[in-house]
């Protein structure tokens, strides 16, 4: 059997790590940081891990959150206008929030338990190439590590060169939860707001997303101090709040609400990029990218984790099957696991683009209409056929055809 190395301790790589582990397969997962420093440290994004998602968990035997109380149920999508767009549409199967600082050291643990390696190493190119002459194939599945060149940006796949949002989101305490819970999606001309329930190491709080467009006014909010005035900085989001998703507002208690912990808190713009896949290092070992070393898409959609985890489960069932290493499994593997991702990404870029009327349609059929609901809302858990309902008008309106005439 093959011996690997795991560049990233995500859910991409951790993923990757645990199914290989299942095959046979020696692997080393070397992370940034220690576990310690992981539960310890900032926010590392609000992920809501769908049905398939969590599907794939149970497999793994990870599945360490289950039950109706951290389950999200599906997505109340709320955008005033005329007409007004409001529908609560339920998943086929619930997705779930954990805080990342909760989740990933709890899988790091497992792979532990279960005889994997795990060490930490400062990921650029350099050390990447050391720990490769040890191992038969690199794969490297943390953002970080991309921004040293190792994959560069691939143009025809990357329309975008700068933010289309610009994102803070916190966990914070003081919002009522939902009975089922699910996903406060509410859309304006200013941006994005959404709201749902994570559950932490120090029990269920809810975390809200704000992707405000460039020059907007919730862009105020990214570059507000929340270190140095958090009072300042939560009286500003609830004002916006109240401006921007009003039944948002209505859940959350003047006296209770407050962040979680000081400091949870992200800030900042991502860039939707895709990268080049592979490379060959100085060691002649091939390194393979994965997670957000490869992809970087917008949150809107709310696809990185779910997306990662599926390629992980894929790239290990290459890996099972596929040396040797060389050039030609990484073009495989490149072209297998697009096909994966490539309507992930169209969907993405879709949502952040300029306003698409079909889109829109499909919202104002959803508003009147429970099965139309239920579907649009189903697919966040099946991206593929996603894409195929949206990527054009004549093929929103025969989704549309079908469903209602289905019911």
């Amino acid at each position: 059997m093959p011996d690997i190395a795991i560049v990233g301790a995500g859910i991409s790589g951790l993923h990757l790590a645990l199914r290989l582990q299942q095959a046979g397969v020696s692997t080393t997962v070397y992370a940034e940081r220690s576990t310690e420093d992981t539960a310890a440290g900032r926010p590392l994004g609000l992920p809501v891990r769908f049905g398939r998602t969590r599907q794939r968990e149970r497999e793994l035997g990870v599945s360490h959150w289950e039950g109706a109380e951290n389950d999200t149920a599906g997505v109340n999508l709320v955008a005033r206008g005329e007409p007004d767009i409001r529908f609560l549409g339920r998943l086929d199967e619930p997705g779930s929030g954990v805080d990342l600082r909760l989740y990933l050291p709890r899988l790091t643990a497992d792979y532990l338990e279960r005889g994997g390696r795990f060490e930490v190493l400062r990921p650029d190119v350099a050390e990447i190439d050391r720990v490769s002459r040890d191992h038969d194939l690199v794969v490297v599945a943390g953002g970080r590590s991309a921004t040293t060149g190792l994959f560069p940006r691939d143009p025809d796949r990357s329309p975008y060169s700068a933010p289309q949002r610009i994102l803070t989101a916190g966990l914070f305490h003081g919002i009522a939860p939902t009975d089922p819970g699910y996903i406060h999606f509410q859309v304006s001309e200013a941006g994005e707001i959404f709201s749902t329930r994570f559950l932490t190491a120090n029990g269920p709080v809810h975390g809200i997303v704000v992707e405000a467009q460039p020059g907007g006014p919730l862009e105020q909010l990214a570059s507000y101090d929340h270190s140095g005035d958090p009072a300042g900085f939560e009286k500003t989001l609830l004002s916006l709040v109240a401006e921007h998703a009003p039944e948002l507002r209505e859940r959350i208690s003047d006296s209770e609400f407050a962040l979680h912990r000081p400091g949870d808190v992200i800030q900042g713009g991502l860039t939707p990029t895709v990268r080049r896949s592979w490379a060959t290092l100085d060691s002649g070992r091939v390194a393979l990218a994965l997670g957000d070393a490869w992809i970087v898409n917008d949150p809107l959609t709310g696809q990185g984790a779910n997306l990662g985890s599926r390629c992980a489960f894929e790239l290990a069932e290459l890996i099972v099957g596929g040396e040797p290493f060389d050039a030609a499994f990484a073009e495989r593997a490149a072209e297998r696991l697009w096909r994966i991702a490539e309507p992930v990404v169209a969907w993405s870029n879709l949502n952040i683009g300029p306003p698409v009327e079909h889109l829109g349609a499909i919202f104002v059929t959803a508003t009147g209409d429970q099965r139309v609901a239920d579907a649009f809302v189903t697919n966040f858990n099946y991206p593929d056929k996603m894409w195929e309902v949206v990527k054009s008008a004549e093929a929103t309106q025969a989704w549309l055809a079908e469903v209602t005439e289905a019911g």
